[in-house]
């Protein structure tokens, strides 16, 4: 089995996600790993006379994984549940200083987060978020890096990398955050889309006197309360919708839908981090595959789905197959949330580089005729 952490020369703790208020390195040391077969299946349990207590004690044991498989560092004091992930914590920097006098370390090392700049240092330099996949949303969007720690204190020391050199070198920052803000936006509007029709209508409602627009801040309410996303809509409303040009104020809520071109709308604040902590609609999806809530889908249950789509695929029960094949990385026969969610990533990467190329063929096309 892979190790859950790492302790470097009793200085440095290495785990994926991170730690909480519980976290206890001696429990970590001590479980039955064999146990573990996925986070996502139950621990493996002995049978035993005192049941009762046995569940309470697996549970408490299986947070332990969790929490440092699944947890993210937040800004603010505390420890509270990742809703998002649906396992794990936000911890904060009171958090992580406890922890590391506790167990007599100088820093956490972690990933589970796409950075920018490959890396990020937070809790006054005492967490480190180190990404290693360069271009790990679309080309250019952002920075591998790895880290080196020398000397007896086992100073930090950063190598940032990408493996598509010149067209990283031809990006400044503010592009490389834009093309991953415009990949995030593209998923948030086919979210919209879905609700389209609740959506027009409560807009609707809201324009009494059918003029076509609306406040912002009856947009904003709208929008929350029909997609059921609790978003910073104020702050995405100028990637998302056309404002009055008349001056009033107001915004053309119809233009929500359209096929607008985000990167020449002006730049606001950038918004990816934000939508980085709000892409769930993946993540509801397997869980409406998943009928009987185990955390794996069966290929019985993908082809209960795809025979819902039936109408989109020729041969539904054989294509079926093909794709829960393709999406069981592991081989186990049963596809989890890790593996659904990182082929849809690979899919979408895969799509973005033949439109690429496909729009590079056309450019190169259209200078042989103008020549």
């Amino acid at each position: 089995w892979l190790p859950l952490g790492t302790v470097v020369n009793n200085k440095v703790l290495i785990v994926h996600g991170g730690i909480s208020d519980i976290t206890d390195l001696d429990w970590v040391r001590s479980l039955d790993r064999q146990k573990y077969v996925s986070l996502l299946r139950p621990p493996v349990v002995p049978e035993t006379s005192n049941a009762v207590a046995t569940e309470a004690i697996d549970k408490m044991e299986w947070k332990q994984v969790f929490d440092i498989l699944w947890s993210d560092p937040q800004g603010n004091e505390g420890c509270v549940p990742n809703t998002l992930r649906g396992a794990g914590t936000y911890f904060g920097p009171d958090v992580t200083d406890k922890f590391l006098a506790k167990h007599n370390l100088l820093f956490l090392i972690r990933s589970h987060e796409c950075k920018i700049d490959g890396y990020e240092l937070t809790h006054s330099n005492k967490v480190v978020t180190i990404f290693s996949a360069s271009n790990y949303y679309e080309t250019g969007s952002n920075k591998g890096a790895y880290m080196k720690l020398t000397g007896p204190q086992l100073a930090p020391h950063f190598i940032q990398f990408n493996t598509a050199k010149s067209v990283a070198k031809a990006l400044t920052f503010r592009e490389r955050v834009g093309l991953v803000e415009s990949s995030a936006i593209r998923e948030l509007s086919s979210k919209i889309e879905a609700h389209r029709e609740k959506l027009v209508e409560a807009f609707r409602r809201a324009d009494y006197n059918s003029t076509g627009l609306i406040s912002v801040t009856d947009w904003c309410t709208v929008m929350e309360a029909r997609t059921g996303l609790s978003l910073p809509w104020r702050m995405l409303k100028e990637k998302l919708v056309s404002v009055d040009p008349g001056g009033s104020g107001k915004v053309r809520y119809m233009t929500t839908f359209q096929d607008i071109d985000h990167s020449k709308k002006d730049h606001g604040a950038t918004v990816v981090e934000t939508l980085y902590r709000n892409k769930s609609s993946l993540e509801a999806i397997f869980r409406i595959i998943d009928k009987d809530n185990s955390g794996f889908i069966s290929l019985e249950e993908f082809k209960d789905a795809c025979e819902l789509l039936g109408e989109h695929l020729e041969h539904p029960q054989d294509e079926a197959l093909d794709i829960c094949k393709s999406m069981d990385i592991n081989k186990d026969g049963l596809v989890d949330l890790n593996e659904f969610l990182e082929t849809f990533r690979l899919v979408d990467m895969e799509g973005a580089r033949k439109e690429s190329v496909d729009v590079d063929s056309d450019e190169e096309l259209e200078t042989v005729r103008v020549e």
